[in-house]
């Protein structure tokens, strides 16, 4: 049994520090629903009702990924925000998953299907994991994290040819500025890492969208 609360263990920032991260969840969750929605709907009448239903999975997903995070790291303190950080650690294997959903529809039909059960299976595992182990296994979580963001990699012989040239050099940049910033979310010695991480994750997912708008014209 877990003793310790998980309010006494959430991290505590200066009012600067939750300022500054205040100005970028608010950018991430404007650019987010704003880019989701625009690029479901301009994309209506060009894509057959797989693709878009692919592409809506990772609009909603990425959305929900900011939402949640500014959630969590808006809110001050109490009960309340316990919940919201496990709903915040879970959403980012949502959004790891909802990115690679559009991507894996290029691959042919069994092999799209077993490539996005792994995905998802592993994304679930995760998001089961942070909601109701949220403190027993954080380096395992953040092990997941990373392997469910690098999964792809054995799937470049498959998706090669597939994929335009230039998707592939988006995926691969934010997925590095997503990896990046993890080093930089566990400085946490250093003032501003949780702003600076999170500024990470909207540069490593404004990459990742230009690489779905890119590949779904």
């Amino acid at each position: 049994m877990d003793t310790h609360p998980d309010h006494l263990r959430c991290p505590v920032y200066s009012r600067r520090e939750y300022a500054a991260d205040a100005v970028v969840h608010l950018l991430g969750v404007t650019a987010g629903w704003l880019g989701g929605i625009w690029l479901v709907l301009s994309r209506s009448g060009s894509l057959g009702t797989g693709s878009l239903t692919a592409v809506a999975i990772y609009a909603l997903a990425m959305a929900g990924m900011f939402t949640a995070s500014a959630a969590y790291n808006v809110m001050g303190g109490g009960w309340l925000k316990d919940y919201l950080r496990r709903l915040d650690h879970a959403v980012i294997y949502a959004a790891i998953a909802g990115t690679y959903t559009p991507l894996l529809t290029r691959l042919p039909g069994v092999t799209a299907a077993i490539a996005l059960g792994i995905v998802w299976g592993v994304a679930m595992a995760g998001i089961l994991l942070k909601l109701w182990r949220p403190r027993r296994h954080e380096r395992l979580g953040l092990i997941l994290y990373v392997c469910l963001g690098w999964v792809g990699l054995p799937l470049i012989p498959a998706l090669s040819g597939r994929l335009l040239a230039d998707t592939g050099l988006w995926i691969g940049a934010g997925a590095l500025t997503y990896t990046l910033g993890v080093g930089v979310y566990l400085a946490h010695r250093v003032r501003y890492h949780n702003v600076l991480w999170h500024l990470m994750v909207l540069v490593a997912a404004s990459f990742h969208y230009v690489a779905i708008g890119n590949e779904f014209p």
